[in-house]
């Protein structure tokens, strides 16, 4: 999933992406895997494919958040960014989360 990822963030980036950025996309998609995971809070009885299938079904989610945090890179931690008459503020990654329909796994306990 993460190179699926890797290509269509290059993809979309188009001219704009350099190779020497690789790392740092790869970086950010494997944030966005991990805070996934711990948002949809996979049972640890949860098989690996199943995990991977639910994954898959929320694929466009994890391009949003990869492209979040590569976007944000050196603007961690920051609502909003004036620079030069250029304003930026980023939606939470709890928006996107929302945005895509995201919520955890309910356990019966």
């Amino acid at each position: 999933m993460e190179l699926e990822i890797l290509q269509d963030l290059k993809n979309y980036f188009g001219d704009d992406y350099e190779e020497e950025q690789e790392s740092t996309l790869l970086f950010c998609i494997k944030r966005s895997i991990k805070s996934f995971k711990n948002k949809r809070n996979y049972p640890s009885a949860y098989p690996q494919i199943m995990i991977e299938k639910d994954m898959d079904k929320y694929y466009s989610c994890l391009l949003d958040l990869s492209l979040y945090w590569a976007i944000k890179q050196g603007y961690e931690f920051q609502g909003s960014h004036s620079e030069n008459s250029t304003n930026r503020s980023w939606e939470s990654e709890s928006e996107i989360y929302s945005l895509h329909n995201v919520i955890p796994i309910a356990r019966i306990l």
